[in-house]
């Protein structure tokens, strides 16, 4: 990381923007970075895998926590994260911890272009059926 220049590699950087988020037992569960935009706290953040999907909505309450630290953080700024549009799951996730689908865009990736919707926080979970 460091010879590719990564932005993970960059101490400073990954002090002032990346979390890890821990369970009960001091396990890894998840990660976020507080990209900070003008006026907007962007989140990017994973869940561990085989955590994805599983029942009483693990992926809706931790995104909450990461809200909520966010809004600890940056209490006057926008939040809103970045979700690719298959991600039918993380969608719905967002969306029952309080984001809405605001703009759709394509975006560079490593692997080429991959639409994204952007999802802002609103405060309103929003209930889907299943």
């Amino acid at each position: 990381m460091v010879r590719d220049q990564s932005e993970f590699a960059d101490l400073e950087l990954r002090d002032a923007q990346y979390r890890g988020v821990i369970d009960a037992d001091g396990t890894l569960t998840g990660f976020v970075q507080f990209f900070p935009i003008v006026g907007v706290t962007r989140l990017g953040l994973g869940l561990r895998p085989e955590l994805c999907g599983s029942s009483g909505g693990l992926g809706s309450r931790f995104v909450q926590l990461l809200v909520a630290e966010a809004q600890r953080q940056a209490p006057h700024q926008e939040i809103d994260l970045e979700v690719l549009v298959w991600n039918e799951r993380a969608i719905r996730a967002y969306q029952r911890a309080g984001f809405a689908i605001t703009d759709t865009y394509e975006k560079w990736t490593p692997t080429g272009t991959a639409e994204f919707h952007c999802m802002v926080y609103t405060g309103l979970s929003i209930l889907l059926s299943r």
